[in-house]
């Protein structure tokens, strides 16, 4: 897959977070973090995951998310998986 720009990836994070919770009618910023600020809880984050992993053509562990809490994190994780 071709190297896809950060500002593309967080694109279709908010896309994708928009259609998981479409009551999110503010901006979303990298700061925001998933479960505080835009009310993902884990069923959400799942999708969220799974909607990128299928986006992307990337497998992605759990384990791997750990430390991912914010939409910045979702974004550099995948610009990092994707370089």
């Amino acid at each position: 897959m071709p190297r896809v720009e950060p500002k593309q990836i967080k694109q279709e994070v908010d896309t994708i977070i928009r259609r998981i919770r479409p009551e999110n009618k503010a901006e979303i910023r990298d700061s925001d973090r998933l479960r505080e600020d835009l009310g993902l809880d884990s069923l959400h984050s799942m999708e969220l995951l799974s909607a990128v992993t299928e986006k992307y053509e990337v497998d992605v562990d759990v384990e791997q998310l750990q430390d991912v809490r914010t939409v910045g994190d979702v974004v550099a994780f995948l610009s990092k998986l994707l370089a």
